[in-house]
């Protein structure tokens, strides 16, 4: 991504990649409560969501250099809990 607006700080963009981190797994869980072809959309849309915060954090990964631990992300080498 190319873009990143004067008005949005590193900060902000986290937030929103982590947003749609979060819709994603929201809209996962709750495809299971309904139909198979709208269980089909719910996912397509998760992957959406999915795909642009991996974006956003290759873009973000890009402007900031070495990866500095993110101190909100769980530590990989702890199991993930």
């Amino acid at each position: 991504m190319a873009f990143f607006s004067p008005d949005v700080d590193a900060d902000d963009w986290r937030r929103i990649r982590d947003a749609l981190r979060y819709m994603g797994r929201d809209l996962y869980h709750r495809s299971f409560a309904v139909t198979c072809e709208r269980r089909d959309l719910l996912w397509e849309e998760m992957d959406r969501c999915l795909a642009l915060a991996d974006r956003l954090d290759q873009a973000l990964s890009s402007l900031e250099g070495p990866m500095v631990p993110d101190p909100s992300s769980p530590d990989p080498s702890s199991g993930g809990s």
